[in-house]
């Protein structure tokens, strides 16, 4: 049944993520990528104002059956766009370059999914529990949990967006609501991440071009990458609303296209309803049209009545729900941003600042006592929640041990003011002028303000004060765009730089994507105890000292969290065989 409801999946996703959108875009003057990537942007836009119109005028319950009629009515009306566009379809799907840009995607496609398979228990340093709240989000829209239900560990539903989760529900109301099929959607959703990158990489330098198979050798070795596309989350998902949106900035800025310009912000709103990291982008290029770009168009406030009208009612199809059922306080005063800074009493200032440097140098460098917590565990376990720190939550390595310095090297190279052309007249030759940053072109300029900007923006965004890092929570669209520039802009010709770039990648996959798969995978055996259990000892209840084979205690917690209805059972009836006559257990 499995089997079935996972190949039902694969007909589903390609044809509900892409045919809705086609249909409509097909006849604009786009390149072929923007018509390919613009396509799955709008159609799963319509997906989810189709399936929230299915919810909300569902009825409320506490686990109400799942209706599949309205669902299948919209997956056939998908196909049904997706038929009569046919003809169109094959032409797209005979271009070059989305052949290769699909070539690429699914690769990694089953690339991430082998690496998904070996994993057992989610885990990851101090990480936990994100895989659970975000199945528990989608059952709420697939069943109709009531309204006060609280989302695992204890937030109210309006603590993060509901786009991705209200994808998900509807592929899990025509196949099943195992999680299974929900991480393979989720999987699916994530990859798609590859797609703007590939889109982008034209506009990240002067010689740039698409590198297919090296962006997806990036791609496929990047712990950062690979931890976003099979952890079961939607930082992924917003991001690839965030690079869309990049490039349609770009090029209706460039060709003072409305249409295009209009698509980016539509974009940053949709990113913003999947999740809200996309928030510090959505006000650097709003700030930016405002003061920059919209002066100087053509039919400035026809646009911006388009684009507010499209993005207000996008986002408010959310927030009004939320307003109506939850109230203004739980609606605007549940994201962890507001909550953690709530709880942190120090200064503002003074925790932005910390998380700003703890983000950017590693916390093996600043502060290896830091790593103690992770020490008293199997060895494999215990480097991997070192690497696991060295990469996700950085700024910089996040994008690799070769990457992260090499992305710093071109962003630099990129944004400095060439030398002035010398007179050709001169005998002499003049001395070059030094690099500057004060004289550049606009384009330039827009990428200096959204780098600075965007990482500072986005640590300042973060409630909490965390020394290990908060680099994962933000900087994800920024960080993959690093990636698409090392694979579009490097002279790969040049043998040193290709023989550094290669063994980073062979660095990163082994302790950030092979080891953290490996560890993921581990479970008990009859040999080895990874996950103790339960005991009474000295008239209480506690957890069995770890053995050598242990993992760590955010790792176990993970652990307990997918087991605990099966071990409840069994340590009830272990620890009563044991312990059932003594006056104190019974108590």
């Amino acid at each position: 049944m499995l089997l079935y409801q996972l190949g039902l999946l694969l007909l589903l996703l390609p044809v509900c993520s892409f045919a809705p959108g086609f249909f409509f875009i097909r006849k604009l003057r786009w390149n072929p990528l923007e018509k390919l990537c613009g396509s799955i942007g709008l159609s799963l836009i319509l997906l989810y104002l189709a399936c929230w119109g299915i919810y909300c005028a569902g009825a409320r319950g506490d686990n109400m059956p799942v209706h599949r009629a309205p669902f299948v009515a919209a997956a056939l009306v998908c196909a049904a766009m997706g038929a009569i566009c046919r003809k169109d379809i094959l032409r797209l799907l005979r271009i070059s370059s989305v052949k290769q840009a699909l070539a690429g995607f699914g690769f990694l496609l089953l690339w991430t999914a082998v690496l998904a398979a070996i994993v057992r228990n989610f885990s990851g340093a101090l990480w936990f529990g994100d895989w659970l709240e975000h199945f528990q989000r989608t059952l709420f829209f697939l069943r109709h949990f009531p309204a006060h239900v609280e989302i695992f560990p204890g937030y109210a539903l309006p603590a993060r967006p509901p786009m991705m989760n209200v994808w998900t529900s509807f592929f899990l109301a025509l196949t099943s609501d195992r999680f299974e099929v929900f991480e393979a959607v989720f999987l699916y959703l994530n990859v798609l991440l590859f797609l703007p990158c590939y889109l982008i990489m034209p506009a990240l330098g002067k010689r740039a071009r698409r590198r297919t198979w090296l962006l997806v050798l990036l791609f496929a070795s990047s712990p950062l990458a690979m931890q976003n596309t099979t952890y079961t989350w939607t930082k992924a998902a917003a991001a690839f609303y965030v690079v869309l949106a990049l490039w349609f900035y770009l090029a209706g800025w460039r060709k003072r296209d409305s249409v295009r310009t209009t698509a980016a912000f539509v974009a940053l709103a949709a990113g913003l309803v999947v999740h809200y990291s996309a928030g510090p982008y959505v006000a650097i290029l709003t700030l930016h049209y405002l003061i920059r770009v919209f002066p100087r168009r053509p039919n400035k406030w026809r646009e911006l009545a388009a684009i507010a009208a499209l993005c207000g009612f996008l986002v408010g199809t959310w927030v009004i729900w939320s307003l109506a059922v939850y109230g203004e306080r739980i609606t605007f005063a549940s994201n962890t941003t507001v909550t953690s800074s709530k709880q942190y009493t120090g200064s503002t200032f003074e925790k932005i600042a910390s998380n700003l440097f703890d983000t950017i140098v590693p916390v093996a460098v600043r502060d290896p006592n830091l790593l103690d917590r992770f020490n008293g565990q199997r060895a494999e376990g215990k480097i991997r929640d070192w690497f696991f720190l060295f990469y996700q939550v950085n700024a910089i390595f996040a994008m690799g041990v070769a990457g992260g310095p090499l992305v710093l090297w071109l962003t630099y190279r990129a944004l400095r003011r060439p030398p002035p052309r010398q007179p050709k007249s001169r005998p002499k030759r003049a001395a070059k002028a030094p690099p500057s940053f004060a004289s550049v072109s606009p384009e330039q300029r827009f990428w200096q303000i959204l780098i600075v900007a965007g990482v500072v923006l986005g640590i300042a965004v973060v409630g909490e004060r965390d020394p290990l890092g908060v680099g994962h929570l933000t900087l994800l669209s920024l960080q993959v765009v690093g990636l698409a520039m090392v694979a579009a802009v490097v002279p790969w010709k040049r043998g040193i730089l290709t023989m550094l770039i290669l063994a980073g990648c062979a660095v990163d996959f082994s302790f950030g994507v092979w080891l953290q798969a490996h560890v993921e995978g581990l479970d008990n055996t009859a040999e080895t105890t990874v996950f103790p259990g339960l005991e009474f000892s000295n008239g209480a209840l506690g957890v069995v000292e770890p053995g050598p084979d242990a993992l760590s205690g955010s790792a176990w917690n993970n652990w307990f969290t997918k087991h605990r209805l099966a071990v409840f059972d069994r340590w009830q009836a272990d620890l009563t065989r044991q312990h059932g006559s003594d006056p104190r257990f019974q108590a």
